[in-house]
């Protein structure tokens, strides 16, 4: 990723931790809208097709079963290495015992929970095939780190709706993708009255 995309990615953070996932895809979206049209642009209109109720079953389910062995103070989401991985794209699902913040994101890497079974993400399966044939050009380079960050914040887009569904959300939920530190936070849902 170039120098560009970490400027922008560094502009994006406290519009991210404001919570305006919107206002983090415009500024992406007008960014990638300046540079020569190509196979990546169409990242504008994918859309993730998995439903945010299936999404949310089975974290509820993941954090049924953790919560039996420890008590969950975060939960940490992240989608796989996609541009290196076009086929299958997914998330892992992560538990803590205590939340380490924000200020140094190391501590997501030392989790307590066992093991569970990917959540697949479809729907952007025409992009997936630009990622298999065009990423690592050079002449397609701004655009892929673009569109890369964009993925990101259209799946962090997916897991906040995805989250106002779960039931058994009680701690703060990170999410991001492999090797992104732009990291999105939602909380507990509220309760009900």
């Amino acid at each position: 990723m170039g120098d560009q995309f970490h400027e922008l990615e560094e502009q994006l953070l406290p519009v991210l931790r404001s919570g305006n996932l919107e206002g983090c895809e415009t500024a992406v979206v007008a960014k990638l809208r300046e540079i020569p049209d190509s196979p990546f642009h169409c990242v504008i209109d994918s859309v993730i097709s998995s439903r945010p109720f299936d999404a949310a079953a089975a974290f509820d389910l993941f954090f049924e079963r953790e919560s039996s062995r420890m008590t969950i103070a975060a939960a940490y989401t992240e989608m796989n290495g996609f541009y290196i991985n076009p086929n299958r794209w997914y998330c892992d699902l992560f538990a803590y015992s205590s939340y380490g913040g924000h200020a140094d994101h190391d501590w997501l890497c030392h989790y307590q929970s066992e093991g569970v079974t990917p959540f697949v993400i479809r729907g952007m399966e025409p992009l997936q095939a630009v990622y298999a044939s065009s990423f690592g050009m050079k002449s397609f380079e701004p655009a892929a780190d673009l569109s890369s960050l964009l993925v990101v914040i259209k799946f962090q887009q997916f897991m906040r709706r995805a989250a106002a569904h779960m039931r058994r959300l009680q701690f703060p939920l990170l999410v991001t993708a492999h090797d992104f530190d732009f990291i999105a936070e939602f909380g507990p849902r509220p309760a009900r009255p």
